[in-house]
């Protein structure tokens, strides 16, 4: 069975993790996606939206899912880390997945940006021997720079894989921004999130940013912001 691992801040997730995640799911034919938002992401403080408002929005996945035929499980096992106090590692989620999943294949789909800094994650060499990389090109133009990258991280050439993706360049920082000034962004996140979001009145202008774990290097793909 291939599994195809799925993560980022997802605050909130939109088409652009939508069409990342087409793309990669096109590439590897996983059986089943698990779809796992970060209890704080590697590059920022927190979240705006707490972890399990975040795990609920990704549910927005689903439709994919039946499109295209694989499994979907969105899992809260990060969130629930962090909300215990503990850092979490890419490495440390495939390491799990990899035990409740003896024999299958594990897949791990990331942005283009995030390949370009791959060998500064967390021991990175023991995600390329647990995992086939996944990466989608989130700008135009920069495959070279990525072809490169990747001959220098595997130069075998049998664990990086490339996802041709018509970039849709959006992310969600500056959608937080746009609802905070009172837009509805219908043309960049899907219904269901969007009702999520009018329900527990998130984004609004003066949101804190929820700090909901030590900040480590925690590393999951992050396909898009």
């Amino acid at each position: 069975m291939r599994i195809l691992l799925y993560g980022g801040s997802f605050d909130p997730p939109h088409y652009g993790h939508l069409n990342n995640l087409r793309a990669a799911a096109a590439r590897v034919c996983p059986d089943r996606v698990v779809v796992m938002p970060a209890g704080v992401s590697p590059f920022k403080q927190g979240t705006s939206a707490p972890g399990p408002l975040r795990v609920e929005m990704c549910g927005c996945f689903g439709e994919l899912a039946r499109e295209m035929g694989f499994g979907l499980e969105v899992s809260g096992w990060e969130v629930e880390q962090a909300e215990q106090g503990r850092k979490n590692y890419s490495v440390l989620t495939l390491e799990k997945l990899a035990r409740e999943n003896p024999g299958d294949e594990l897949y791990l789909a990331i942005g283009s940006d995030m390949l370009l800094s791959f060998d500064g994650w967390h021991r990175w060499e023991d995600i390329l021997r647990l995992a086939h990389l996944v990466v989608t090109s989130r700008n135009v133009g920069d495959d070279p720079a990525l072809h490169a990258k990747a001959r220098q991280l595997d130069a075998s050439g049998a664990r990086i894989l490339f996802a041709p993706v018509e970039a849709l360049p959006m992310a969600s920082s500056v959608l937080r921004t746009r609802l905070a000034a009172g837009e509805k962004c219908e043309n960049e996140l899907p219904a269901s999130v969007r009702r999520v979001i009018r329900r527990e009145g998130l984004y609004t202008k003066g949101d804190e940013v929820t700090n909901e774990s030590e900040t480590g290097k925690r590393a999951c793909a992050q396909p898009a912001e």
